[in-house]
């Protein structure tokens, strides 16, 4: 079991979760998909993400351990996973496991949801002090059983 199994395990047996928002989360996802394309779905999720950074400052963190164990305080607050942040050099990679996107909005939310935790890394990433020339992103789709969500902080020429 690599480091990422392991500590999603353990996560996941300490959550509990509570069953009753998710029948009105999957009728929600579905009428959405319904009414909007994937893209559109991602702005929208992507502004809340950022709303919900607004309201939930990540505080006063002077180092990426700090920026991690403050940003895993949150997502263990919200019931939304965990992170890891490492420095690889020419950005920053984020990764992200245990998110309840999936449980919540169902598969067909795979393709855009995870843009809210992207709007969240984006704004804390700008209050930590990211300059306006480096872009948060996803990279690529969901990972594995944990829904292992990839993201990257880098200059905009990092992604083509």
């Amino acid at each position: 079991m690599n480091e990422t199994e392991s500590v999603s395990l353990q996560y996941l047996m300490a959550r509990t979760r509570s069953p009753e928002w998710l029948d009105f989360l999957r009728v929600l996802a579905d009428e959405l998909n319904e009414q909007m394309s994937a893209e559109e779905l991602r702005a929208f999720f992507y502004v809340l993400g950022r709303r919900l950074a607004d309201d939930a400052p990540i505080g006063e963190v002077e180092s990426l351990e700090e920026l991690e164990q403050a940003a895993n305080a949150f997502m263990q607050q919200q019931g939304w996973g965990w992170v890891s942040i490492r420095d690889v050099h020419t950005s920053l990679e984020l990764v992200h496991s245990c998110s309840p996107l999936r449980a919540a909005f169902g598969d067909a939310a795979m393709d855009w949801s995870p843009a809210l935790l992207e709007g969240v890394y984006s704004v804390w990433m700008r209050q930590m002090g990211a300059g306006d020339e480096l872009e948060l992103r996803q990279i690529g789709d969901a990972e594995g059983a944990i829904d292992t969500l990839r993201f990257r902080l880098a200059h905009p020429s990092m992604f083509s």
